[in-house]
């Protein structure tokens, strides 16, 4: 299980945490602004954590082997995500954790979910979605850039709180 606690710490570091950023790479027409990221752990053959970034608890938490994929976007403002399907990249079905750091206006910042259904963020409150299962799209109408941490846990990963 993924404690609140937890989840509140990687909070707080990643708002006082200055990441190293890198142009994501996604395929054409997923959006129309680039989106930039710092990865924090990768899990592939091996398991790769950039403990260079974080103190010794971050570095514990994201150690956990339900972690599959951790990292730090950033969403210019206007950034439009279109529809999609998160990929299966990993051996396992994966659902999503998102820790918004900064969302400058909550009406304006959204992922469109199910049905059309609007889901609003805001800053520290952390939601889990099912991204490989559920055709979505993400939503900066903002005039100032959002951030967040990113964790793709395995499916059955028990999230507290959510």
């Amino acid at each position: 299980m993924i404690s609140k606690t937890d989840l509140n710490k990687i909070y707080e570091w990643g708002l006082k945490t200055t990441f190293p950023l890198k142009l994501a790479p996604t395929t054409k027409g997923y959006t129309n602004k680039d989106i930039f990221i710092c990865g924090l752990k990768f899990v592939r053959k091996n398991v790769n954590i950039r403990k260079n970034l974080m103190d010794e608890e971050i570095y514990n938490i994201l150690n956990d082997d339900n972690i599959l994929y951790a990292t730090y976007t950033i969403f210019q403002a206007g950034t439009i995500l279109t529809p999609h399907l998160d990929p299966n990249v990993y051996r396992e079905k994966y659902k999503r954790v998102q820790i918004p750091l900064r969302i400058p206006d909550k009406e304006k910042c959204f992922m469109t979910w199910i049905d059309y259904k609007k889901i609003y963020w805001e800053s520290g409150v952390t939601q889990v979605f099912p991204v490989m299962d559920y055709v979505h799209e993400g939503h900066n109408l903002s005039d100032k850039p959002m951030d967040f941490i990113f964790l793709d846990v395995k499916i059955d990963t028990e999230i507290e709180g959510n």
